[in-house]
C-alpha cells in the first residue's frame, strides 16, 4: 500500500531526547546550519575582513560600532600598553585615537548628560575608563576608579563592575565625576565575583555573578536595592547579553531571565536543555570566548575557545565552526538601522558577520544530521521509494543528501548519497530585493530524489559546501509503501 507522510523540519540540536522519541525534524548533527523562527534550517551567512591587520600583537581586546564607525583595541608591540583605532574607510587604514589599558574591553554607550549632542561611548579594560563623543574626542576619566573589567551606563550615571565583586557608579549625568562626599557617586558591595551587567525591562540593572544573579533596582546613591534573584547559579564571564530579556551561560548551559507578572521579578529558564551534555561533558560553560545577538534573527550567539560556537533562536540551537577564533564580539547599529555584527579574532583581524556567502573567501562547509523517524509506525517495515525536498534561498549549487535506515543498522545495505542542484529562488513583484532572486523560478523549490531502501525508520544526511547564497531547507515528503511487521 503506497502511503506518503510531509516531515516539517525545525527544532534544532538535540542530544538530550532518546532518537525512538525525536520529533522527526529535529537534528541529531547540526554544523553551520541555525534554526531560523520561521522554521527549518538554514545554512549560515559568512563574515568578511574589515581593513588590515589591527596594529599591534596578539588577539584583539575589543571591537565595537560606535556613530558608524568600526573601533578595535589591541596591544602595542613589546609593551605593556594598548591603543583603541577607529577604522578610516577612505583609507583603509586602522588610526590611532587614544592610549588604553592593555586588557579585554567592554564598552556601552548612551546619553548620560540629557543633551542632544551627548551621546558617547564608554569602554574599560581592566585600567581607567574612557569616554568617546560621535564627534571624535577621547577622554580618559581620570577620576574614576582603575581596575574596572565590566561598564554600563545606567539611569543616567556611569558604572564599573570590578570582579571582586564592587559595583561603582559615577555622579547622575557626569560619568567623570566620582566624588562619594558631594559629587553623587556610590559603591555597592555585591559579595560575589562579578561577570556582567546588563540592562533590564522595568528599569533594572541585572547584576551577573559567578553563583547568583542579582537585580539592582536603583534611583540614587541612598535609594538603591539589591535583590538575589538566581541563587547558586550564575553567568560565565563575557556570556552575558539582552535580547529582550538577558541571556547567559552557567554551568548547565544557555540561561534567559524571563520578567514576571510581578513588578521587578524575573524566573529562569534554561532553553539549550536540548544541548546539555556539549556543557556538562564537554565543559563548554567554562570556555567562553565572546557572545553577540543577532536582532534581525531573534538569535543569540556564543563562542568558546575551541573554534565553535552556538546560534540559538526560539526554534532551536545549531553549532557554528569558523575557521578564525573568535577572542571578541559586539552587536551594533548603523544610523540607518541597519545591524552590524563584529568579531575580534586570535590574529588580530576584525570581521563583520551576517556578511557575504563565504568564511571571508573560504567555502562554508555545512552538515545537518536529521533525527529518524518510523511514521508513527515502529513495527512496520516500509520499503522507501522518493523524497521531495522543499529548499529555497539557494544558489545554483548542490547539496548531498544520504538517508540510512533503522536507526543505523546495518541490516540494510548502505544507500548511495543523492545530489541535489537548486537554482537561487524567485521572489514577488514589488517586495524582493532586486538582484536577489530570478526571474521565471519558483519562490519554493520541490526537488525529487530517489530512495532505495527497507526498514522500519529513516533519517537523512545532509552535507553541503559552497561559496554561493545561503539555502534554506524546509522539509520533506516522503514516499514509500507498508510492508511485513518485523519480525524477531
Amino acid at each position: 500500500m503506497s502511503r506518503s507522510a510531509y516531515i516539517r523540519l525545525g527544532g534544532g540540536l538535540d542530544l538530550v531526547t532518546p532518537p525512538g522519541e525525536m520529533a522527526p525534524g529535529a537534528a541529531l548533527s547540526c554544523i553551520n546550519y541555525e534554526c531560523p523562527v520561521t522554521g527549518g534550517y538554514r545554512r549560515i551567512d559568512g563574515y568578511t575582513q574589515q581593513g588590515p591587520v589591527v596594529p599591534g600583537e596578539g588577539p584583539v581586546l575589543g571591537v565595537v560600532t560606535f556613530a558608524d564607525d568600526t573601533y578595535a583595541v589591541r596591544k602595542d608591540v613589546g609593551a605593556n600598553a594598548a591603543t583603541l583605532y577607529r577604522l578610516d574607510t577612505g583609507t583603509d587604514a586602522w588610526v590611532s585615537i587614544g592610549a588604553v589599558h592593555n586588557g579585554r574591553h567592554e564598552f556601552d554607550e548612551g546619553n548620560a548628560y540629557a543633551t542632544e549632542a551627548g551621546r558617547a561611548l564608554y569602554g574599560v579594560g581592566g585600567g581607567k575608563p574612557f569616554e568617546l563623543t560621535a564627534s571624535g574626542t577621547f577622554t580618559t576619566l581620570t577620576n574614576a576608579p582603575s581596575g574596572a573589567k565590566l561598564i554600563a551606563l545606567h539611569k543616567n550615571h556611569l558604572f564599573l563592575g570590578f570582579q571582586a565583586g564592587s559595583l561603582q557608579f559615577s555622579g547622575i549625568g557626569e560619568p567623570s565625576n566620582w566624588d562619594a562626599s558631594t559629587g553623587g557617586a556610590g559603591e555597592i558591595g555585591v559579595g560575589q565575583r562579578l561577570t556582567g551587567l546588563l540592562r533590564g525591562v522595568g528599569g533594572v540593572l541585572h547584576v551577573l555573578c559567578r553563583d547568583s544573579v542579582q537585580t539592582l533596582r536603583f534611583t540614587s546613591a541612598s535609594d538603591s536595592v539589591l535583590d538575589v534573584t538566581v541563587p547558586n547559579t550564575g553567568a560565565r564571564t563575557y556570556s552575558c547579553q539582552s535580547l529582550m530579556m538577558p541571556y547567559f551561560v552557567n554551568e548547565r548551559g544557555i540561561t534567559t531571565l524571563e520578567a514576571t507578572q510581578r513588578y521587578g521579578d524575573f524566573t529562569p529558564l534554561q532553553p539549550s536543555r536540548t544541548v546539555e551534555p556539549l556543557f556538562v561533558g564537554d565543559g563548554l560553560s567554562s570556555r567562553v570566548k565572546a557572545s553577540a545577538v543577532s536582532k534581525s534573527k531573534a538569535q543569540y550567539r556564543v563562542w568558546f575557545d575551541n573554534g565553535t560556537g552556538l546560534y540559538m533562536s526560539g526554534n532551536g540551537i545549531g553549532v557554528v565552526k569558523f575557521p578564525h577564533q573568535v577572542e571578541v564580539a559586539h552587536t551594533g547599529e548603523l544610523s540607518t538601522g541597519e545591524e552590524r555584527i563584529l568579531f575580534g579574532d586570535s590574529n588580530g583581524y576584525v570581521y563583520r558577520l551576517d556578511d557575504g556567502n563565504t568564511f571571508n573567501g573560504e567555502p562554508i562547509e555545512a552538515f545537518l544530521t536529521l533525527a529518524f523517524t518510523d511514521l508513527k509506525s515502529p513495527s512496520v517495515r516500509k520499503r522507501f521509494r522518493r523524497a521531495f525536498w522543499d529548499v529555497r534561498s539557494g544558489t545554483d549549487a548542490q547539496i548531498a543528501i544520504q538517508p540510512d535506515f533503522g536507526y543505523g543498522r546495518n541490516e540494510t545495505a548502505r544507500p548511495r548519497r543523492e545530489f541535489i542542484d537548486y537554482m537561487l529562488g524567485g521572489g514577488l513583484w514589488g517586495t524582493s530585493r532586486w538582484n536577489e532572486f530570478v526571474w521565471s523560478v519558483p519562490v519554493l523549490g520541490q526537488e525529487s530524489m530517489d530512495i532505495t531502501g527497507t526498514d522500519t525508520s529513516i533519517n537523512f544526511a545532509i552535507h553541503s559546501s559552497s561559496s554561493g547564497t545561503s539555502h534554506e531547507i524546509l522539509g520533506y515528503d516522503i514516499h514509500y509503501d507498508l510492508r511485513r511487521q518485523r519480525r524477531g
